[in-house]
């Protein structure tokens, strides 16, 4: 035998893996994955921002989006403006001895204006039920209840819009009619209807206190 030759042997035996070694798998990453994460959460985000301005949107719509109801307006006072002018005196003259008066001036009369036909409202209180907030808005003129508005209204599910859009007109005929907040609770809407009322009364009586409401 050549002195550079390997001496051939028997090979080598194959490691024995025993049962209680775990085989080691190697976990590949995607890329495609976590585009599709991110993709998912962007989507979640601009989602949530949408549905944040929307819902803004339908609260200060609400009248506007039931038929038959009017529309909030700007709430205003019933105001009344007076001039009056003050009275003046011109100084005496002298002539020689004699001393004459000039007479006074003779106040301008008062003068009044008034917007007597003019749509005033009155913004009743925020009523808060189970299913969301009630709030009306008592528009009036020439000391009549000529409509009411609805600011707030539930409106948070499918179910609560149907109730509304019914109950709320049916209420506004009421309370026109009687010229006050005693109105007949609508069936199958009573948490509407009992904070409508107590949200209306408080804008009639605010109403009233300000002379506008005379009915």
């Amino acid at each position: 035998m050549p002195p550079y030759a390997t001496p051939l042997g028997p090979p080598a035996a194959a490691p024995i893996r025993t049962a209680s070694q775990p085989t080691v798998r190697t976990r590949r990453r995607h890329p495609a994955r976590g585009a599709r994460i991110g993709a998912l959460v962007a989507s979640c985000a601009t989602t949530g921002g949408l549905a944040y301005f929307f819902a803004g949107t339908d609260a200060s719509q609400a009248s506007s989006a039931i038929p038959g109801l009017a529309a909030p307006i700007t709430t205003t006072a019933t105001t009344t403006a007076t001039t009056v002018a003050p009275a003046t005196t011109a100084p005496a003259t002298t002539a020689g001895t004699a001393t004459t008066a000039v007479p006074a001036t003779t106040a301008a009369p008062t003068t009044t204006a008034t917007a007597t036909d003019a749509v005033v409202a009155f913004d009743g209180a925020t009523v808060n039920t189970k299913y969301g907030p009630v709030q009306v808005q008592a528009q009036v003129q020439n000391g009549t209840l000529v409509a009411v508005a609805v600011v707030q209204y539930p409106d948070g599910d499918g179910k609560s819009v149907r109730i509304n859009q019914r109950a709320l007109p049916e209420l506004q005929s009421e309370a026109l009619s009687a010229q006050s907040a005693s109105v007949d609770t609508i069936s199958g809407a009573t948490y509407t209807s009992n904070a409508y009322v107590k949200s209306l009364q408080s804008a009639i009586d605010e109403a009233k206190a300000a002379g506008a409401l005379t009915a």
